[in-house]
């Protein structure tokens, strides 16, 4: 099948999947306390009523509604981010509650390491109720990563978890947040963790302005978004063929955004449209319905599982998400890639319309510069 043709195909499945919502994916932001102070974090607990957040109950009240209401032969599996979910010292019990439910035994947790590096015996618990991948963050050489964590020893925790869980048996992510500071670490992080640790996936995720993350001081500049980028595709593609190899660490870009039609597939094994609302559902450390905790809040929410039922909340909401021209502004009107992207990821885009940045406009009008570092000759 010719490029041109996978896309296309892609591009109706993408079509079907708005048109039919279907709920795959449930994001739960399980709290926003955490027990460290990183720099260039995207959810801040500042900003948030911290009494607020779901009772242990409400949580399993809803996951328990959840799968009474929707159809779960369609479900692939939850997230769970913070925060720092293992701040709450529930989380277990939720997990063995809600693993009950056989569709609920495909859980990701996102985590900082520090809890699950002290008590090495909480793996086997998480395995027992469902858990089947670790994210852990790791972002840059061991002072780099100390200083944006604000706590030495962060990084030798991080470490230490990250290596434990792929000892125990999980599929493990090592992410890393590209920025300003750490730009120049990327390759040799990298290969640290690919020979140390031995991940599933190291996953490098460009740095976004939202949260205590809007110090200009972080943001990459174009030349720097297209590096990492060359980064990606020059390692992606040495190791691709062996994608299926359990044993293999892959490389991929995170939800950044659209590539263009000359990359996707290039730097990460699926092709990017954001889901958000679409067969994602966020349940935000409030009860708050949402899409994605990223997404600003001045967009509001679609409901509160509080007091609305969520499958009502889903099937007559999230409007905003799966319809896509309210975002056709400014660089969106007249690109070439919009049947595609729709706009990309719904967490750079402000209520008027605007976008903090396009991925795609970057790399397009760096293209010369990423061919040239990716060492292809296409």
């Amino acid at each position: 099948m010719s490029s041109d043709s996978f896309l296309e195909k892609w591009r109706n499945n993408i079509e079907d999947l708005v048109g039919t919502h279907p709920l795959q994916i449930i994001s739960w932001e399980s709290t926003r306390r955490c027990n460290l102070n990183c720099l260039h974090c995207g959810s801040p607990s500042e900003e948030v009523e911290l009494q607020e957040e779901l009772t242990t109950d409400e949580v399993i009240g809803a996951f328990n509604q959840i799968a009474e209401d929707f159809d779960m032969s369609l479900f692939r599996h939850i997230n769970i981010t913070g925060g720092e979910p293992f701040v709450r010292k529930d989380l277990l019990t939720i997990l063995e509650e809600i693993s009950k439910h056989p569709f609920y035994r495909n859980i990701d947790i996102q985590t900082n390491g520090v809890v699950l590096a002290r008590n090495p015996d909480l793996f086997e618990q998480l395995k027992k109720y469902g858990v089947t991948g670790i994210g852990i963050s790791i972002d840059g050489i061991q002072q780099t990563h100390d200083t944006f964590r604000g706590r030495i020893g962060s990084y030798d925790l991080a470490f230490k978890a990250a290596k434990t869980a792929v000892e125990s048996g999980l599929t493990v992510t090592v992410s890393t947040v590209a920025n300003a500071t750490n730009i120049n670490e990327i390759s040799q992080l990298y290969d640290l963790v690919r020979e140390e640790i031995k991940p599933r996936i190291f996953r490098v995720m460009t740095l976004d302005p939202i949260g205590r993350a809007s110090n200009e001081k972080y943001l990459l500049s174009s030349e720097q978004t297209q590096e990492v980028i060359g980064f990606l595709l020059k390692e992606y593609t040495a190791n691709c063929e062996d994608y299926h190899d359990p044993k293999t660490t892959m490389v991929e870009l995170g939800c950044g955004g659209w590539l263009g039609k000359d990359l996707e597939g290039l730097v990460r094994p699926f092709i990017f449209h954001c889901v958000a609302g679409i067969n994602n559902l966020g349940m935000l450390y409030d009860g708050k319905l949402a899409a994605c905790s990223n997404i600003p809040r001045e967009f509001g929410f679609e409901g509160d599982l509080r007091k609305d039922r969520i499958k009502d909340v889903w099937d007559n909401k999230y409007q905003r998400y799966r319809n896509f021209e309210w975002k056709k502004t400014g660089d969106c009107q007249d690109c070439g890639e919009w049947d595609y992207c729709h706009g990309g990821p719904m967490h750079k885009r402000s209520i008027n319309g605007s976008m903090t940045d396009c991925l795609y406009q970057t790399i397009a009008n760096g293209k010369d510069y990423w061919v040239c570092s990716s060492g292809d000759s296409k």
